[in-house]
């Protein structure tokens, strides 16, 4: 009996031992992977925001935030400086800003910039002097054409594009020579609403262009407007001005 006992301490003493050594069993809707929002916090992607905290502009940093997995600062125009852009991955500057406050600040900065301030190409080179406009009033819009379709900047798009639900203010400029001209005011060729400057080219004014630079039509408020096609081509602006394929 005695021995009986001790074989049967054994056997439990075993048992015990295999339990705290085995794998954890897995749990019904839980993962020992980091969750989506632990790779999105640790990616190390920073955008600097220079526009509002709400609005329109809460709409695109979210998507910033949520798509493409940036951590977002957001500083008002009274703030830019070109110390501002130090550390961060990419500069978007919203349409809501004074242009008279962004100027060049950002023009020798080692940092990509979009801009949706039609006003702000002027100041940067992206376009001569008064080379830019909107589309407003009784002129408003709903339609781009795409010009430059392989680009990655046309987000695989082609031909006549409607990139808001109705009719809206959107931006412009007339780029340089050496610019990438995805996309234009439908029949107006010298009208672009999306145009860039691929690094290392000249830009309207015959300045270097140090980094990559994006002129973008969003306008301020018309981001609710926005169709499913419209962010294609924003969400492609991001990719490609921050350097990812």
């Amino acid at each position: 009996m005695k021995r009986t006992l001790n074989m049967i301490t054994v056997l439990l003493l075993f048992m015990v031992l295999m339990a705290c050594t085995a794998t954890p069993v897995q749990l019904d809707g839980v993962t020992n992977q980091p969750s989506a929002q632990s790779k999105t916090q640790s990616n190390g992607k920073k955008v600097l925001f220079v526009g509002r905290d709400s609005g329109g502009d809460a709409i695109v940093t979210k998507r910033l935030k949520d798509v493409h997995g940036f951590d977002v600062t957001i500083i008002s125009d009274k703030e830019v400086s070109p110390e501002k852009a130090n550390g961060y991955s990419l500069i978007y500057v919203s349409e809501s800003v004074n242009s008279g406050k962004i100027r060049d600040n950002f023009v020798k900065a080692a940092v990509p910039v979009i801009y949706a301030e039609p006003q702000s190409t002027s100041d940067t080179g992206m376009t001569v002097n008064e080379g830019y406009g909107k589309l407003d009033a009784g002129n408003v819009a709903k339609t781009i054409q795409i010009k430059d379709g392989k680009h990655q900047l046309a987000a695989g798009l082609q031909n006549l594009v409607d990139v808001y639900k109705a009719e809206g203010k959107m931006g412009y400029a007339t780029p340089g020579a050496e610019a990438i001209v995805v996309a234009t005011v439908p029949n107006d060729e010298e009208k672009a609403t999306i145009f860039a400057y691929e690094k290392g080219v000249k830009n309207a004014k015959g300045d270097p262009v140090l980094v990559r630079e994006v002129f973008f039509y969003l306008f301020n408020g018309e981001e609710i407007n926005q169709t499913d096609d419209g962010w294609k081509l924003f969400d492609a602006a991001i990719k490609w001005a921050a350097g990812n394929k």
